[in-house]
């Protein structure tokens, strides 16, 4: 093929066309698009001309589709839906949308709820809905509009926004932080590890020398949110992101004991696949959390 047939036709005529086939009268497509006759029949001849075929077979003021014009109109109906219903998800208002968000357990229940009514204060017409993800084995299935990972940040095919600052620290609940003078002071209170994090108590302990406390006993779980509720139930002395501390109910419970800080190969990010053609809904919502984090 020398040229693409539709490197220059104009969408007006495919609507033309739609219409004049849906009808099978150029008087009827002519009332329907509140056009004269003869525009509708030289917008049928242009894209006739255009695709060197004849699509209608006019006799006795009456026309039918020719083969060719029954085996176009399919593609071109199809075409012109996936055109309408794409627009109608970038440009249409965001009343009544829902925005489908895969979300890291974590950061759903330390930083998202305690912060989600100021979205929906700003966006009251947009909803909300979360599902949990924690693990990578659910990042090839999911079919998100956005969704918000723990890991390096580093996905094929995807535009990764951070969401944190990778500082932790160590947090407990006030009375267990009246007993920690020291870092040494952590050998009376367990320490909660989360399992499959690639820094924790281990790196944080390392530059103070205190490798003592690496035999210590030890409470493990599977997330940080697991954590956190291990630490604000009294049960020991979690590391958690500072950015996580900093609104909502378990933050308030929770105190950090000492300044000394590890930085986490790993954090939370906002993703999305780099050809995602998000709606203005998820628009609004990317905006939002990109803006709430502030991060530079």
């Amino acid at each position: 093929m020398k040229r693409l047939l539709t490197n220059t036709i104009q969408l007006n005529w495919l609507r033309t066309f739609e219409v004049a086939s849906r009808h099978l009268s150029f008087t009827s497509a002519a009332e329907e698009l509140s056009m004269s006759q003869s525009a509708i029949s030289q917008q049928i001849q242009l894209l006739e001309h255009h695709l060197d075929q004849k699509l209608f077979i006019r006799a006795n003021r009456t026309i039918r589709l020719t083969d060719a014009g029954r085996a176009f109109l399919p593609l071109v109906c199809e075409s012109l839906r996936q055109l309408n219903v794409g627009a109608a998800q970038i440009f249409s208002d965001a009343k009544d949308a829902v925005v489908d968000v895969n979300i890291n357990a974590t950061f759903a229940t330390m930083w998202l709820a305690p912060r989600l009514t100021s979205f929906s204060r700003l966006e009251p017409e947009v909803s909300i809905r979360q599902r949990s993800t924690n693990w990578s084995a659910d990042f090839d299935i999911s079919t998100a509009d956005l969704e918000i990972r723990y890991g390096s940040g580093d996905w094929n095919g995807f535009e990764s926004y951070p969401l944190i600052n990778p500082l932790m620290r160590p947090y407990c609940i006030t009375s267990i932080a009246k007993k920690l003078s020291t870092p040494l002071d952590l050998y009376t209170v367990p320490l909660i590890d989360v399992v499959g994090t690639p820094q924790g108590w281990d790196q944080w302990l390392s530059p103070l020398n205190l490798c003592v406390l690496e035999k210590q006993a030890r409470q493990y779980t599977d997330s940080h949110a697991s954590a956190i509720s291990l630490a604000s139930n009294g049960v020991g002395v979690c590391l958690m992101y500072d950015d996580f501390m900093q609104i909502g109910a378990l933050s308030s419970m929770l105190e950090a004991p000492f300044d000394e800080t590890v930085h986490t190969d790993s954090s939370y990010y906002l993703c999305h696949h780099v050809d995602k053609r998000l709606t203005r809904a998820s628009r609004l919502f990317k905006e939002w959390l990109l803006d709430s984090c502030q991060l530079t």
